[in-house]
């Protein structure tokens, strides 16, 4: 529920202090992939730590956006803007919560004390893998061919 109400936050503040949308989502979007990169590298030389995984992502982003505002518009002649650093920020805190969920090994998820590790699969490439063998004569629906590998097994 946090992360809904966050997200409806987000896009009523893009919408009501953008120059313009496409100005914001670029904002936004090199946000996300320079937050995702911070955070990552953050989670790695921490060994998973939550805080410094939060730390890398959004501290990556607000340096870059605070960089771009003072090293690259700046010289040229532009106005500061605050917006753009915000923004630039958002995407790294966007970035933050998808790399804790991705990332996070913790008890809250599974719910039954277990550790239930990244939500990414680990497949051990050394044991053989038991493929399905489809009905030659079925209907063509994928629902109806699935339900008859698992009743010819």
């Amino acid at each position: 529920m946090k992360s809904i109400s966050f997200l409806c936050l987000l896009f009523s503040i893009s919408t009501i202090y953008a120059q313009s949308s496409a100005d914001a989502v670029k904002h936004l979007g090199a946000g996300i992939v320079i937050g995702g990169v911070g955070g990552y590298a953050a989670n790695k030389i921490s060994k998973g730590q939550r805080g410094w995984t939060w730390a890398g992502a959004v501290g990556s982003s607000l340096v870059a956006g605070l960089a771009k505002e003072a090293f690259y518009d700046k010289p040229k002649g532009a106005t500061w803007e605050t917006r753009d650093v915000v923004f630039t920020t958002l995407g790294g805190v966007l970035s933050g919560m998808a790399l804790d969920i991705l990332t996070s090994n913790s008890r809250r998820r599974s719910g039954n004390g277990r550790k239930c590790g990244c939500l990414v699969a680990k497949l051990d490439f050394n044991q053989e893998l038991d493929l399905p063998i489809f009905v030659e004569n079925g209907t063509g629906d994928i629902t109806s061919e699935l339900q008859a590998v698992y009743m010819l097994k």
